[in-house]
């Protein structure tokens, strides 16, 4: 069964039209995974890039958002914790000017907010397992 959907190709194909380039021979297509099954995988994979696009695609499809993601019950919230306190810690050992160390922070901030903000919408709930959780666990 053919799921993805072709993407940026009539954008392409009109940027060569207007910058005058002539558009033969063979095309190449660029498919996203749009309509790809959801997964738990799928989902832990959103939160761990803080995607909240991707992990409202999957929550609003059908994926239990309070569901164990692992064999000692921890939640999507869970990881959401955890992977947020990496991201901290990562931001604290930046190396490079501190006007960058900062934007850095802010970006990341910005996109565990808003994939926070989805997985709150969705009722997601700390599982309050005493298993510690690790990232790549």
């Amino acid at each position: 069964l053919f799921r993805s959907r072709p993407c940026c190709f009539q954008f392409w194909l009109l940027s060569q039209h207007e910058a005058g380039t002539s558009v033969m021979g063979n095309c190449h297509l660029v498919y996203t995974d749009d309509f790809s099954e959801l997964t738990t995988e799928r989902l832990q994979e959103a939160v761990e890039h803080m995607n909240a696009e991707e992990v409202s695609r999957c929550l609003e499809g059908g994926m239990p958002v309070n569901h164990p993601i692992d064999k000692s019950g921890h939640t999507i919230l869970d990881k959401f914790a955890v992977e947020h306190a990496q991201m901290l810690n990562s931001a604290l050992h930046f190396k490079g000017q501190p006007n960058d160390a900062t934007r850095h922070l802010l970006e990341m901030q910005e996109a565990a907010a808003q994939t926070l903000r989805v997985l709150r919408e969705h009722g997601a709930t700390l599982s309050a397992q005493s298993g510690a959780l690790k990232r790549g666990v």
